[in-house]
């Protein structure tokens, strides 16, 4: 029996996603599976096969392990590759010689206990703080932000919760990402497409939607490409998942992430 080459089989499935005109492609598991030279579905493979195709620089939504043999995975590519880079260590050194990780938060293992009531406290209580701690200050922030969209012949005025930039600059330029907040319960997958439009109008990299316990963040590319969840969490784990949602959508991350794109 011949052993299949796995980094060449993510190698390849980078390079058919690359070709496709969206950058992303929907595949089930089963056939990722079967591509790796598996039947069924055991974890080791599953981690095995998902560290591989993320090696090959390849994001996965949703992870391998979450999903059923007969379920769906999207697979997308991005240019540049994300994160694009280690934000998370600070610029001093410590005593040792060796950067230090994100100092101890209390708030990021607190939050987790406490319980909103309404949106409003979603925003306050939980949104505002989690912006400070991604390196976000009040001059970055613009709250209930007005946003004109227009389709077709029709314009419409809306208000996002909130638009992030950098800076006091408001400029397609200086934007970096929209966040929407929902109340408790509200399902995130209903508002998707209106952070996605705030995106689209705005001229941010990013849209982060979140309704007090869930938090998920797209990467938007343009109307062709199809877009790109980079993150997904709750708050019950944001203690854990926080260095990687720095990474991705911190304001360090988001301008290196413009920087780059504009040199591609």
């Amino acid at each position: 029996m011949v052993e299949i080459d796995k980094n060449q089989v993510a190698s390849s499935i980078r390079e058919a996603i690359e070709d496709s005109p969206k950058k992303s492609k929907r595949v089930l598991l089963k056939t990722l599976l079967k591509m790796f030279g598996h039947k069924t579905r055991q974890r080791h493979w599953i981690e095995a096969m998902d560290k591989c195709i993320t090696e090959a620089g390849v994001l996965i939504s949703p992870s391998l392990v979450e999903v059923e043999r007969d379920g769906w995975v999207v697979l997308s590519v991005t240019d540049p590759q994300l994160p694009v880079g280690d934000f998370s260590l600070k610029d001093q050194e410590d005593t040792e010689g060796s950067k230090q990780g994100l100092a101890p938060d209390a708030w990021l293992t607190t939050i987790s206990l406490k319980s909103f009531n309404s949106e409003k406290e979603v925003e306050i209580r939980f949104v505002l703080p989690l912006l400070e701690r991604l390196g976000y200050s009040e001059e970055d922030r613009a709250d209930g932000y007005p946003v004109e969209q227009v389709v077709g012949v029709r314009k419409t005025k809306t208000e996002a919760d909130f638009v992030l930039f950098n800076g006091l600059n408001r400029s397609k330029d200086s934007a970096l990402m929209v966040v929407e907040a929902k109340n408790v319960g509200k399902k995130l997958a209903d508002h998707i497409g209106q952070a996605r439009s705030y995106a689209m109008f705005l001229g941010t990299p990013y849209f982060l939607v979140t309704n007090g316990d869930d938090i998920r963040v797209f990467l938007y590319r343009s109307p062709i490409e199809s877009d790109v969840e980079v993150f997904k969490s709750t708050r019950r784990d944001i203690s854990s998942t926080f260095s990687a949602l720095f990474n991705l959508v911190s304001k360090k991350a988001i301008i290196e992430y413009k920087r780059q794109k504009a040199t591609v």
